[in-house]
């Protein structure tokens, strides 16, 4: 999920409701703090200040926006991004329209994996940006102004995650929209902040886990469940 003040209202209420949504998935968690032990299958939700595959939380944020920006939809919920010629699972949204969702994913075991959350980005595109000027500072300002007031409830088999530890900001990163976009905007390259919720777990063992997000940003609500099947 994603919210920004971007291209088109439906998607981020003009300040763009949760894009994808990349959203959240359940597993049996046993929280210590912001993170946890999966009681099932093994892994843990990875602390804030931790990594999976050599990068924290920003660093995946700011690829999971990187992703929507140059995807044409609809777009597969079960996806993949690398890092240094790793993969981590990444799940996502197929639309950007508000709703109630429900996804089956397999994933490898001992994957890393990065569940989108409710975020929200500036870009210096037209209309992107708000009453924000274009230079970085201006726009991670942006971002975090814009995500306020947004707000992300995340499950795992039934046990809470405490997203509020894991909110995470971007630096200022480069960014291509393509002909066949979800904004509705014309193609070009640009930068763009980012700032919010995101959801990484790894060291996941053999189970089923189902992870269950449900965020708003205004009057747009994603109400996401993703069954995972990891082999």
């Amino acid at each position: 999920m994603r919210s920004s003040n971007c291209f088109r209202g439906s998607f981020r209420s003009r300040r763009r409701a949760p894009t994808y949504l990349a959203c959240t998935i359940g597993l049996a968690l046993l929280l210590s703090g912001a993170a946890g032990a999966l009681a099932s299958g093994g892994g843990r939700v990875v602390p804030p200040s931790g990594q999976a595959d050599g990068h924290g939380y920003g660093y995946w944020l700011q690829r999971s926006w990187q992703f929507v920006f140059s995807s044409s939809p609809p777009v597969k919920p079960c996806q993949t991004l690398t890092a240094g010629g790793r993969r981590l699972g990444y799940l996502t949204l197929a639309t950007l329209a508000p709703g109630t969702y429900k996804f089956s994913c397999n994933e490898p075991r001992g994957r890393a994996l990065y569940v989108d959350e409710l975020s929200a980005e500036c870009s210096t595109f037209k209309g992107d940006h708000g009453n924000f000027g274009t230079s970085g500072t201006q726009l991670r300002h942006c971002a975090r102004a814009t995500f306020k007031g947004l707000t992300n409830a995340t499950t795992i088999d039934g046990r809470a995650v405490d997203m509020k530890k894991l909110i995470a900001g971007t630096g200022v990163y480069g960014v291509h929209i393509g002909k066949n976009n979800a904004f509705g905007a014309p193609p070009g390259k640009g930068r763009s902040a980012a700032y919010g919720y995101g959801l990484l777990l790894a060291g996941l063992g053999k189970a089923v886990y189902v992870i269950h997000s449900v965020a708003k940003a205004g009057s747009a609500v994603f109400d996401v469940r993703w069954t995972v099947h990891v082999r």
